[in-house]
């Protein structure tokens, strides 16, 4: 199954951006309450040094949007999310096994001692976002072929779930053409999404210019047809 690159980076900023809330807050709590007199500079430090790289490295990548119409296995997405859950969880852990850590070290070594386990797992997830929303060459490139396995697959959910009007649309869709005829099947049923599903097919008229005018690469062509495909997959859903 694939996810849209611009979906993984929305919800990896809400993540990231919950948890960053819930620990500054803690930290501002605990500086208010004296635990960290004298070392207040140090333990601030602490604080930025684990959570802002990779807040700051999300919050440009979902501002400048680059490449929209990658597409990411969402399996590999899903163990990027697990793996920043787990070092944010770390983090948080890292703060409340302070009482039990400062029975042997000050709160001053012990700040400086969790850089040894969290300065590589932060390193790992800084690569991983910067491979993945600023590398400018694709790390999957689905073919077409993909693309229809990737609707066949939604067709078989639908036609499990019993919902016939989903089978006919995704059977369409796999077909020549298929988006165009499925969006104009869409703004006759879906009223309430007819704005956006008129801008999804002003869209694909010109990536039909594109196409016919030969103004695109293949590569790049391919991949603007999956973000349309899987667009309308998403409102197919909705039926």
């Amino acid at each position: 199954m694939l996810i849209l690159l611009t979906d993984t980076r929305k919800k990896l900023l809400w993540l990231w951006l919950g948890f960053t809330a819930a620990i500054v807050l803690l930290f501002f709590v605990q500086t208010l309450a004296g635990k960290y007199e004298d070392i207040e500079g140090q333990a601030w430090t602490w604080v930025f040094v684990q959570l802002m790289p990779a807040l700051l490295l999300l919050f440009v990548a979902v501002l400048l949007n680059k490449n929209p119409s990658k597409v990411l296995l969402r399996a590999t997405f899903r163990a990027l999310y697990f793996g920043t859950l787990a070092y944010l969880l770390l983090v948080a852990l890292t703060l409340l096994s302070m009482p039990v850590a400062t029975l042997q070290w000050s709160i001053s070594e012990y700040l400086d001692l969790s850089y040894t386990w969290l300065a590589p797992f932060q390193a790992f997830l800084l690569l991983a976002f910067g491979l993945l929303y600023f590398r400018k060459a694709p790390l999957f490139r689905p073919t077409a072929a993909i693309m229809e396995q990737y609707v066949a697959k939604k067709a078989e959910f639908a036609q499990r779930a019993g919902n016939s009007a989903q089978v006919s649309a995704f059977q369409l869709l796999t077909t020549e053409n298929g988006v165009k005829a499925v969006l104009g099947l869409l703004a006759s049923q879906l009223k309430n999404d007819a704005t956006d599903i008129t801008l999804l097919q002003n869209q694909y008229v010109n990536w039909e210019q594109q196409r016919d005018l030969n103004t695109m690469a293949p590569d790049a062509l391919q991949r603007e047809l999956n973000r349309l495909t899987m667009a309308t997959v998403g409102y197919v859903e909705r039926l």
